[in-house]
């Protein structure tokens, strides 16, 4: 059986994604004030993964109808961050996962920094103009990064590598792969603003 991946994109502008395990493993364009659905097979497995200037960040994680018959998906700042990343159970916003305002908590926090932190952070975190954060590189790549996402965090995404390749990995990432209700459509929502799901 199969069940559809909505990707609704809020923001004012198109945004491209990367597609793994589905959609024939090929990047995809949502635009701006669009969903687009692709198609899942029940214990397929696979990631869409917002690209921002060529650069890979937030990413939805997925296996559909895996142990128990339920859906298991979390948000995932692993690979870095540029915008704001949900995904849920279609209609069940109870099984949300990630930080609907997850790049303006970070420019919060980083902008409330002492300055030996916003000295580690230059090499990965990446601002505009005004000093504000658009992009953060990957949190597996520079430790004193994860550390800084964790301080607004953590809890809410699988921001280190978890329990992985004998690593035990943070109990608080590795609680982001908790299962969800049964297997139903899902529904991923983008936003450079608020990515509280459409109702």
């Amino acid at each position: 059986m199969a069940h559809n991946i909505n990707i609704t994109n809020l923001s004012g502008h198109d945004q491209e994604f990367e597609v793994h395990g589905w959609n024939n493993n090929s990047n995809l364009t949502v635009q701006a004030g669009a969903t687009v659905s692709i198609e899942a097979n029940d214990g397929s497995s696979g990631a869409i993964i917002a690209v921002h200037d060529g650069h890979e960040g937030e990413q939805a994680e997925i296996t559909k109808c895996g142990f128990g018959g339920n859906d298991f998906f979390d948000i995932s700042n692993i690979c870095g961050a540029g915008g704001n990343l949900t995904i849920q159970q279609a209609g069940n916003p109870a099984t949300m996962k990630g930080v609907p305002t997850f790049m303006q908590q970070c420019n919060d926090a980083y902008h409330q920094a002492d300055d030996n932190t916003k000295q580690s952070l230059q090499p990965c975190v990446h601002l505009d103009d005004s000093g504000n954060v658009v992009r953060i590189d990957a949190c597996k790549d520079f430790p004193q990064l994860e550390a800084f996402v964790r301080t607004f965090a953590d809890g809410t995404t699988y921001i280190g590598v978890g329990a992985w390749d004998g690593s035990a990995g943070a109990a608080s990432d590795n609680n982001q792969s908790s299962a969800a209700q049964g297997s139903t459509d899902l529904q991923v929502t983008y936003n450079d603003g608020d990515a509280t799901p459409p109702s």
